[in-house]
């Protein structure tokens, strides 16, 4: 199960699997979101290709309008995904 919480202060609360089940829920629920974004990744269990694609397109999104995404408290598990990838080097994660 994925949940998504969106703060009115561009802070954003992921938990669950991220996965292609869930990507356009995802999708839907970040589109308007162009600020400075922080999203707090503690309770994220999973992520998968396309979680990450709906991760990305945020990322563009929102450094498109001259912001920044931060992704914060991925557990180690997440965070493998994103280094083996080489999005470590592409995101801020903190």
């Amino acid at each position: 199960m994925f949940d998504i919480h969106i703060g009115d202060d561009g802070q954003v609360k992921l938990s669950g699997r991220l996965d292609a089940s869930q990507a356009e829920h995802a999708q839907k629920a970040l589109r308007d979101l162009s600020g400075p974004v922080t999203a707090d990744c503690t309770e994220l269990d999973y992520v998968s290709s396309a979680g990450i694609t709906v991760i990305l397109e945020l990322h563009k999104r929102v450094t498109g309008s001259g912001h920044e995404l931060r992704l914060v408290g991925m557990n180690p598990r997440v965070r493998t995904v994103f280094v083996y990838t080489g999005l470590d080097k592409v995101l801020k994660i903190v």
